[in-house]
């Protein structure tokens, strides 16, 4: 029982390893490949871009309410 619970843990301990390494990379990627940071950038000004379309379409709904209540007084 006590060496199964051993080869258990031993399993746990490469699968953390494991994907503290996985993680490490994709990091390791982001910040230091050209292609990466690309990406940061892209994903950034993406980030941005549907911010200001959320603004936009909030703005509208808005102003479309306001009206609905106009027309109802």
């Amino acid at each position: 029982f006590v060496v199964v619970a051993r080869a258990d843990d031993d399993e746990v301990t490469q699968t953390k390893k494991g994907v503290m390494k996985a993680i490490s990379e994709i990091k390791h990627f982001f910040q230091s490949d050209p292609l990466g940071k690309k990406l940061v950038e892209v994903m950034k000004e993406v980030g941005s871009v549907c911010q200001m379309v959320r603004k936009k379409a909030r703005m509208a709904l808005k102003e479309y309410v306001r009206k609905l209540i106009k027309e109802d007084e």
